[in-house]
């Protein structure tokens, strides 16, 4: 009884609880590919699914996964993989080359899922080598293509090959090569438990990974508050004034930020009126108030401090900053006028628009409302409207909508940054959520995946920053932080600043690679 007692102990010691979203109650859909519902999608996306590298934005380091290597042919357009043997799918089939080519065939038939745009960078098609082997065939050289491929997870074929729409497939009985097995679910809440026949089940000391629901960041908040949760990817303003010291966060510039706009409709298909906006909006404001100083400022350009050689000195001129009276000038010059309630107006339309932000996302939800003030004294209105997250992606993906706080993928470097943010194969679907095409645009892209010369790529990147400062696809906010909330009362082993081993990401693989490095507390 007494060994019972103590090996439910150890269980429940080895349980981890985090939060994966704020957007209510969990849809069940465990598609990788999918973000119908973030909270099972992202648990799919690496602790169940798995890529065959792990790409490291933090440290650069590309780690082999499901694959052990990777060579270049001479020319630079095949890549052969080496994929890892002896492991198996949760089921009990074991994976194979046919798993991976197969995978991404079904993200050719089906674009929809192919959200790396591994199909739409160059491939042309997957060979089966031999057991052990699987070639990539591209029409060009893309010196940028293994961030798209590392990027897919692989899924096993002996059972998706049976879906007839992948893409619509809810896959609500998961089986991946993973560390993570579905063990229960409710909308409330879904329990995954250790694969005991993981490839590096030794490396797995977290037993159980409970996942709540929340709707939206205050109940979360209360739940970090009350010590409920071991890690928390959410918001807390002034988190360092909890009274507990397991509590600890880390929070690093992440993902850039912006005001998209549909550009297909006007006046945003209008550069002037898009950079008078982008006069309008006091960022330090933003990053002060709604953001509570823990989001990172944000240059024009978009480009880290980390790669500061690749902006262009002599384009800084060009840069924008908060100026009312610029604002003024540039709408009054295309024909705007004030109306008697102070709004602006041309032909008897008012600038007046919606501006569509995730429900539940308390912060970015501030940060439209400062936005909206802020245009309000110049003369725009911008009306804060939150709507349920699958909904707002739908929007955007069906150019439903006139404005949108939204994201856009940085990925590794400013290269594959620009190219989420600016290509127009990514238009509305992928990070270029305001549909910039531009036919120069994707010309200059083309040319960076064409070359490693640090010089030529100099100056690619300094016209493509040109294109931004005088077209404004989308205005810049700030970096949003990497929401890290972590409690040292039950694990030891998490990433900081005295640790930075990782982006403390719980979107993709690296929320796997940090539990890889956590150990209980006995």
């Amino acid at each position: 009884m007494l060994l019972w007692l103590l090996g439910i102990v150890v269980v429940l010691a080895s349980e981890l609880t985090m939060i994966l979203s704020v957007t209510g109650p969990h849809p069940r859909n465990f598609n990788p590919y999918l973000s119908t519902g973030p909270g099972p999608n992202y648990a799919a996306a690496g602790f169940i699914y798995e890529t065959l590298y792990y790409v490291n934005n933090y440290t650069g380091d590309l780690v082999p996964w499901l694959a052990t290597n990777y060579k270049w042919s001479e020319d630079f357009k095949t890549l052969t993989l080496e994929i890892r043997q002896n492991v198996k799918w949760s089921d009990g089939t074991p994976f194979s080359v046919d798993d991976v080519v197969f995978t991404f065939e079904m993200l050719k038939k089906f674009p929809a899922l192919d959200v790396t745009g591994v199909w739409r960078a160059g491939l042309t098609t997957v060979e089966k080598v031999d057991n052990k082997t699987v070639k990539f065939v591209l029409s060009d050289v893309n010196t940028l293509f293994l961030y798209n491929l590392f990027g897919v997870y692989i899924v096993p074929k002996h059972i998706w090959e049976k879906i007839e729409d992948p893409s619509k497939f809810a896959n609500e009985e998961p089986v991946g090569t993973g560390a993570y097995l579905l063990e229960s679910f409710t909308p409330q809440v879904f329990v995954l438990r250790k694969n005991p026949n993981y490839w590096q089940a030794e490396k797995i000391k977290v037993e159980r990974i409970r996942v709540p629901a929340f709707s939206g960041n205050e109940s979360a908040q209360l739940a970090v508050a009350n010590g409920e949760i071991d890690w928390a990817g959410i918001n807390y303003p002034r988190i360092e004034k909890i009274p507990n010291p397991d509590i600890k966060f880390w929070f690093v510039g992440g993902n850039p930020v912006f005001v998209f706009f549909n550009l297909e409709r006007e006046p945003f298909n209008d550069p002037r009126f898009r950079k008078a906006i982008a006069y309008a909006i006091d960022t330090d404001q933003l990053i002060k108030i709604a953001m509570t100083n823990y989001a990172v400022k944000i240059n024009p350009v978009g480009i880290k401090d980390g790669y500061s050689y690749l902006i262009d000195e002599k384009l800084k001129s060009k840069w924008w900053s908060y100026n009312p009276q610029e604002v003024a000038k540039i709408l009054e010059q295309i024909g705007y006028r004030k109306g008697k309630d102070g709004i602006y107006e041309r032909d008897g339309k008012k600038l007046s628009y919606e501006i569509i932000v995730p429900a539940g996302w308390t912060d970015w939800i501030a940060v439209c409302e400062l936005i909206s003030q802020q245009l309000k004294k110049i003369g725009v209105e911008f009306k804060t409207t939150p709507v349920d997250f699958g909904q707002y992606l739908d929007m955007i993906r069906n150019k439903n909508y006139d404005v949108a706080l939204s994201w856009a993928n940085y990925g590794a470097n400013p290269y594959i940054f620009y190219d989420n943010f600016m290509n127009s194969s990514n238009a509305y679907r992928g990070s270029n959520r305001g549909g910039w095409i531009d036919k120069e645009t994707d010309e200059l892209l083309a040319k960076i995946k064409l070359t490693d010369d640090l010089e030529t790529r100099k100056v690619i990147m300094s016209r493509l920053q040109e294109i931004i400062l005088d077209n404004v696809p989308a205005v810049p906010l700030f970096y949003n932080p990497v929401w890290f909330i972590y409690s040292e009362k039950n694990f030891t082993g998490w990433p900081n600043e005295n640790n930075p081993f990782v982006e403390p990401r719980t979107t993709g693989m690296d929320k796997i690679y940090i539990i890889m490095r956590l150990t209980p507390k006995k």
